[in-house]
């Protein structure tokens, strides 16, 4: 292979490897419940303060197979790089219920919005209440 066929496979595999996705921006650390809320438990593992997140709580409707999609995100916020945080939303009604909580979105201190995809996928939390554990 010539010098310059070299050059070509050598750029174009670094200009590969350059647009490599970032991994996921927050990692969910843990999920546990209270009387009437669950917390989530997550840690910025990006390298710059997230200012808004958003995540999909689903609560889980056993008895009808159903899902219930609940607010739960921090509009106005400041989650420096490196620190655990703990964040708690109430169960609709006060009624405990499981709830699978993943990462919706992810807004860093530049404005960027991260959002995860089948290529770039997060960490996944399924939190279940005492009162319903078998």
């Amino acid at each position: 292979m010539s010098k310059a066929g070299q050059l070509a496979v050598f750029v174009i595999l670094f200009a590969s490897l350059g647009q490599a996705s970032n991994p996921c921006p927050v990692t969910l650390v843990n999920g546990t419940d209270d009387l009437n809320a669950f917390a989530i438990t997550f840690r910025n593992a990006g390298k710059l303060p997230i200012r808004r997140l958003e995540f999909n709580c689903n609560l889980a409707q056993l008895k009808t197979h159903k899902v219930q999609t609940i607010q739960c995100s921090e509009k106005n916020a400041l989650f420096f790089p490196g620190t655990e945080y703990t964040v708690r939303y109430p169960y609709p009604d006060g009624v405990p219920r499981p709830v699978l909580v993943s990462l919706k979105s992810a807004t860093t201190a530049d404005e960027y919005i991260w959002k995860p995809s089948r290529r770039e996928p997060c960490r996944t939390l399924h939190i279940v209440p005492k009162r319903t554990r078998k």
